[in-house]
């Protein structure tokens, strides 16, 4: 029997991700919201670097979460790779029709502190926090165009749940994904990894909008900006590992602020960061779960974090002056 998967969100990030397992065999039933029509009638146009030109057509396209189980379908695994904005709302209730006993739920999404209302509602479910790392956007609705970087760094939340059933479903998901072209490594201290992901986050996401929209390449050309950049990076740093009790971890020899900005310096192309596509869509941005959760857990520690505070007031400001919430 197949595994079965039911991918809630199925926006630029769900489809590649979705594409990539279904190519390993599993059954991906996509939630799509506003691009249902174009991917029911045509699948999803994707071009990308690293997988070449393809049309997706996932297992089953639906309109919502109620409907994928209307036929009582059970899923192995729920993956709610939405938007995180806590500040507007607590989605954890739209799986609530498909999770059963059987099921694993992973979460991927940005930021910290975007396990909890899962967890809380659905405590004896295993909840695996996923940090994805990959450069796609969604230009046309159904229309994915993607770069040559695609993985996935996961673990399970409570490590209480880590019994041998659940861990050995989780490696076999994650190998599907291995073996069809999506680098995923299963970790046992996640939060750590979260934090890792946060400093490129905080600094590149955030200022890319405050500083009047730019791109990677045009902020680090600032001397004055590229060294707020490295400060905020300095502060999550701080934050994270006092938070875990640990060094941060190093993917790929980045293991200082100075060489996430060289890393990011040498990219041929530009990042556009996802908050700033965002903020040029006039769509909320995550700054909740990338600046002021993480604020939070720096005042709680004592640890002071001054361009953190100062680029989320301006975040948020930016916000209400562009987007009607």
């Amino acid at each position: 029997m197949p595994t079965n998967v039911l991918l809630v969100g199925a926006g630029a990030l769900g489809s590649i991700y979705a594409w990539r397992l279904q190519e390993g065999g599993v059954h991906v039933t996509c939630v799509c919201r506003s691009n249902y029509s174009t991917v029911q009638s045509q699948g999803f146009s994707i071009s990308s670097e690293a997988y070449g030109q393809h049309t997706y057509h996932p297992s089953r396209v639906v309109t919502s979460v109620d409907e994928a189980v209307a036929d009582g379908k059970v899923y192995d695994f729920i993956i709610f790779c939405t938007k995180a904005l806590p500040n507007l709302s607590d989605n954890s209730h739209i799986i609530a029709p498909a999770v059963s006993q059987n099921t694993i739920i992973m979460l991927i999404q940005n930021g910290i502190g975007i396990e909890e209302p899962f967890a809380e509602r659905y405590p004896e479910t295993p909840l695996v926090s996923v940090i994805a790392y990959i450069d796609v956007s969604q230009p046309q609705s159904g229309s994915i165009e993607h770069g040559n970087v695609s993985a996935l760094v996961m673990g399970l939340h409570n490590p209480a749940q880590a019994t041998a059933d659940v861990q050995d479903r989780v490696e076999r998901l994650s190998n599907a994904w291995n073996q069809n072209g999506v680098m995923c490594m299963v970790v046992e201290h996640i939060q750590s990894f979260r934090w890792l992901k946060l400093v490129w986050n905080a600094s590149f996401n955030t200022v890319s909008v405050v500083s009047g929209g730019n791109n990677t390449r045009e902020m680090l050309a600032d001397p004055r900006c590229k060294q707020l950049i490295r400060s905020i990076m300095e502060e999550v740093y701080a934050i994270g590992e006092a938070a875990t009790g640990a060094p941060l971890p190093v993917i790929q020899g980045k293991d200082s602020p100075d060489a996430f900005i060289e890393d990011t310096e040498n990219r041929q192309v530009p990042v556009e960061p996802s908050m700033l596509m965002d903020f040029r869509a006039k769509r909320p941005m995550e700054h909740d779960v990338i600046l002021r959760r993480p604020l939070e857990v720096a005042r709680k520690l004592g640890i002071n974090a001054p361009y953190m505070e100062a680029v989320y007031a301006m975040l948020v400001m930016v916000e209400k002056t562009l987007v009607k919430l």
